[in-house]
C-alpha cells in the first residue's frame, strides 16, 4: 500500500508541478509520425489518410503486420533487430473474427469465425492496398528515440539495413509498437541448475520442433492454453504447470496437470505441492513486459516501465504532451479497441474534437486509477475496466463511429466459452443479428481463406 501510494504521489506532483508549461490541446498537426506498422498503426494510418493529414509510419522490420507475421527467425530477424512477431505455425484467433474486423473491411463470408494467423495476416495486407497505404509506411525504420524539442517531437530513427541514424521533426507522435515483443519470463529458484532448454513462447515456432520431447509448459493464459492444446498432440510428455481454474478438457495420457513452480533442479522441477517431473525443454507461456525504450522519459511527460504506461487520459493521450498519443496499450481488450482508439487519435490530430483541460483530463484519469480493484494497482493501470463503457465514451468525446454493444457481448461470451470448451470453441461460426445480438452455429471445418491480397 505504501508503494501504491507513493508511486501516484510523485505523478501527481510532477504534473502539478509544470503545470505551467503544458499545452491542453495539439497545434494544427502538420506532420504525424506513427510509430509501427502492426495493427494499430495500419489502423491509425488509415484514418490519418482519410482526414488527408501528412503522415509517415516507421517500421523496424522489412515488412508490415506486427505481430500477425510469422517470422521463422528467433530472437533477431534478418537485419539483427529485435524480432517483434509472435506468430506461430498453426494459430487461430482465439476471439471471432467480428471483434477484431476494421470498420467498412470486412472479411469474405465464408471465412471461419476464428481464421488462421496467415489469414489475418493476408487481411492486413490486403486492408494496406485496399486503402493505398504503402507509400507512407517507411519499412526498415527503427526508431531509437522520440523527444520532445519544445514545439513537436524529434524522432530518431536507424535505417536498418545501412545502419545510418536519421532525426525528423514531427508536429504529432502516436505510439502504436505494440505490447508483444518483449517477453516476460519470472524468476524461479534454481533455474540456472537446469541442464535443459529454455525459451519463451515468443520464440515458439511449430509443434513439430517438439515432437517426442518432454516438454514443460509455464502459464495458462491465452498462449499457455493454445500451445498445451498444440503440444499435447506431439510431445512424448507435457508437464503444464499453471494455476488456472477451468474446465480442464481431456488431453491424452501424456499430459501432466502440475501447480506453480517451486524451484528448478538439473533434469526437471519440484512444484509447490512438493512433487517432481523430469522433462527436456521449458516454454514460458508468462506474457510480456512493456517495452518503450525510445521515449526519452526527461521531455515526453510520460513515466514508462516494463509495468506500466502512465499517465494517460483515456489509456490514450498523453497528459501533458498531448501531441503523443498512443494506440493499442490497453491489455486484455480485443483489437476492435485498438481500431477505435485508431480513429479517436486521428480526430485528434485533425483538430475534429477538443480535449478537456489538463486539470480535468488528470481528474479522469486519478478516478480511473482510485476505482480499480484489483491489489496489484501498477498492472491493472492500463487494463480497461468496462470495454462497453469505454466504448461509449471516446464515441461520445470524439464523435467517432459508435461500436454496439454486442462486440462487448461476444468478447465476454467467448473469454468464458473458451474456458470451458477449450477444444471445440473454435469449431463455431458467429453471425450478428443485432447492436445486441448474436447467433452461432457448430460448424467443424478446415479454415479457409479468401482474402484477396
Amino acid at each position: 500500500m505504501a508503494y501504491r501510494t507513493c508511486v501516484t504521489i510523485i505523478c501527481l506532483l510532477n504534473l502539478v508541478l509544470e503545470v505551467v508549461d503544458v499545452v491542453t490541446q495539439p497545434n494544427p498537426t502538420s506532420r504525424v509520425c506513427i510509430i509501427g506498422a502492426g495493427y494499430s498503426g495500419l489502423s491509425t494510418a488509415r484514418y490519418m489518410k482519410e482526414y488527408g493529414l501528412n503522415y509517415t509510419v516507421f517500421e523496424a522490420s522489412r515488412y508490415i503486420g506486427g505481430t500477425w507475421r510469422f517470422d521463422p527467425h528467433v530472437g533477431t530477424d534478418e537485419n539483427g533487430l529485435p524480432l517483434f512477431t509472435s506468430q506461430y505455425k498453426g494459430l487461430r484467433t482465439n476471439t471471432p473474427r467480428h471483434t477484431m474486423e476494421m470498420f467498412a473491411f470486412p472479411f469474405p463470408d465464408d471465412t471461419p469465425s476464428y481464421p488462421t494467423g496467415e489469414c489475418f495476416y493476408k487481411y492486413l495486407q490486403s486492408f494496406v492496398k485496399h486503402f493505398h497505404l504503402m507509400n507512407d509506411i517507411q519499412l526498415e525504420s527503427f526508431v531509437t528515440k522520440v523527444q520532445w524539442s519544445g514545439d513537436g517531437w524529434n524522432v530518431t530513427f536507424m535505417k536498418s539495413d545501412t545502419k545510418e541514424n536519421v532525426t525528423e521533426f514531427c508536429s504529432f507522435v502516436v505510439v502504436a509498437s505494440g505490447e508483444y515483443s518483449k517477453p516476460f519470463i519470472p524468476e524461479v529458484d534454481k533455474m540456472n541448475d537446469f541442464k535443459g532448454k529454455i525459451l519463451h513462447s515468443h520464440d515458439y515456432k511449430d509443434p513439430e520442433d517438439y515432437r517426442g520431447q518432454r516438454v514443460m509448459l509455464v502459464g495458462a493464459g491465452a498462449s499457455g492454453l493454445d500451445l498445451a492444446v498444440q503440444l499435447s498432440n506431439t510431445t512424448s510428455k507435457l508437464v503444464h504447470s499453471h494455476h488456472l481454474t477451468y474446465n480442464q478438457p481431456k488431453f491424452p495420457g501424456t499430459y501432466v496437470k502440475k501447480p506453480d513452480l517451486q524451484y528448478f533442479t538439473p533434469n526437471g522441477a519440484v512444484f509447490e505441492d512438493n512433487s517432481f517431473e523430469e522433462f527436456d525443454v521449458v516454454i514460458f507461456c508468462t506474457g510480456y513486459h512493456y517495452s518503450h525504450p525510445y521515449l526519452d522519459q526527461l521531455t515526453s511527460g510520460i513515466t514508462a516501465t516494463t509495468a506500466y504506461v502512465l499517465p494517460l487520459y483515456q489509456h490514450i493521450v498523453n497528459i501533458k504532451r498531448p501531441s503523443m498519443a498512443f494506440v493499442g496499450l490497453p491489455k486484455k481488450v480485443v483489437n476492435k479497441v485498438l481500431e477505435i482508439q485508431a480513429q479517436y487519435v486521428a480526430a485528434l490530430a485533425a483538430d475534429k474534437f477538443k480535449l478537456p483541460p489538463q486539470a480535468e483530463m488528470l481528474r479522469i484519469w486519478l478516478d480511473h486509477v482510485q476505482t480499480l480493484k484489483k491489489r496489484n494497482y501498477i498492472t491493472d493501470v492500463n487494463v480497461v475496466q468496462d470495454m462497453g463503457k469505454y466504448f461509449e465514451d471516446l464515441h461520445k468525446e470524439a464523435f467517432i463511429p459508435f461500436v454496439p454493444p454486442v462486440i462487448t457481448t461476444i468478447r465476454d461470451f467467448n473469454q468464458q466459452n473458451r474456458l470451458d470448451d477449450l477444444l471445440n470453441y473454435r469449431d463455431y461460426d458467429y453471425n450478428i443479428i443485432s447492436d445486441t445480438e448474436f447467433e452461432r452455429k457448430y460448424n467443424p471445418r478446415e479454415p479457409v481463406c479468401n482474402v484477396v491480397i
